[in-house]
């Protein structure tokens, strides 16, 4: 990992000396220039609300203009480094590394906060002792439907204590996060499932405050780009995966491969007419993403798209299922999302 230089031209947004940081905000960027000039203005906005706000981008290799955009707007509370090409867990702990805060706000490069987003994490944080905190992220205004639906079935929308906060909008005490040794490095993604996990074994607390919430312009808006990112997140299954412990996914995908295997098999050798036979196998095919999403629709209350939240996860559970593959024949390196 190599750090850039500091930049220093003028732009408007907070100065903080040095000695009176309290929040180090670390953002990971990758070819993010269209989402960029829309993220930067709110975050130096709220960062100007609160005093003790610095900010930090590191860039992993983009291609696109904004490690160069991202120099030409540092100042003195915008510091810009390089990494060149490490994991998503290498860039975000290339950050940390250079915060000068008591308390970690990593942020995505695609997600807008709103003007009190720094205090009310703390708050989150000082009323309950938790560790860490951030919230499920929302989708834009005018949100296509696969976002909708997405949001629907995940975002719950009340404080609550969760053992999962994504790392696109992940609020930690520093001490913690040094203390069980930051992002793994070593994985592709899903190092934010993964240091959650760390953090509760370890005797941590994760609260999920709305309040601390953001929105996630990056969404996927196609079924290829559905598939494609699921797959890639998928890439990552198996850090939280051990002996002891196999998360909710990856046993989910696993009991769809299973389901698939046993309706293909009554498809092909069933003692039932095809008819019977091709309806059992598509039960079969249908069941673990129907079973997620009534799980889902318990957790959130909302019972809006239930068809179209079946018919994600099924590629959802598809997609894992490819990405097992690509695991197990040593290509999970060469695929982007």
């Amino acid at each position: 990992m190599t750090a850039c230089e500091e930049s220093r031209s003028p732009c408007p947004g907070p100065q903080c000396p040095q000695s009176d940081i309290l929040i180090s905000t670390v953002v990971p960027v990758l070819n993010a220039m269209r989402y960029l000039p829309q993220t930067i203005p709110p975050l130096l906005e709220a960062a100007a609300s609160s005093p003790g706000v610095e900010i930090i981008y590191v860039d992993n290799g983009s291609t696109d203009g904004s490690y160069e955009f991202l120099k030409s707007v540092a100042n003195t509370c915008i510091r810009v480094y390089r990494n060149e090409r490490g994991s998503s867990g290498a860039t975000r702990n290339l950050g940390a590394s250079q915060a000068r805060g008591s308390f970690l706000s990593f942020l995505d490069a695609d997600c807008l906060i709103a003007n009190d987003y720094f205090p009310q994490a703390l708050a989150a944080l000082r009323f309950t002792g938790a560790a860490a905190t951030g919230c499920e992220t929302k989708a834009p205004p005018n949100p296509h439907w696969i976002e909708a639906t997405w949001e629907n079935l995940h975002y719950v929308g009340r404080a609550r204590d969760v053992d999962y906060i994504a790392s696109a909008n992940f609020f930690i005490l520093r001490e913690a996060f040094e203390r069980i040794g930051g992002f793994r490095e070593d994985l592709n993604t899903g190092e934010d499932a993964e240091i959650c996990q760390r953090l509760t074994t370890g005797g941590y607390r994760i609260y999920e405050s709305p309040a601390a919430g953001a929105i996630h312009l990056g969404n996927p808006k196609s079924i290829r780009e559905f598939y494609r990112r699921s797959v890639w997140h998928g890439l990552g299954m198996f850090g939280t995966v051990n002996r002891r412990h196999i998360d909710k996914p990856t046993a989910m995908t696993s009991l769809h491969a299973v389901a698939t295997l046993v309706g293909l098999v009554i498809i092909l050798r069933g003692p039932f007419g095809w008819l019977a036979r091709g309806l059992i196998g598509l039960g079969l095919q249908l069941s673990v993403p129907s079973i997620t999403v009534a799980y889902r629709v318990r957790q959130t209350g909302r019972r809006t798209a239930i068809v179209r939240g079946i018919l994600l996860y099924w590629m959802y559970y598809w997609s894992r299922l490819e990405a097992l593959l690509l695991i197990v024949g040593g290509r999970r390196h060469s695929y982007t999302k």
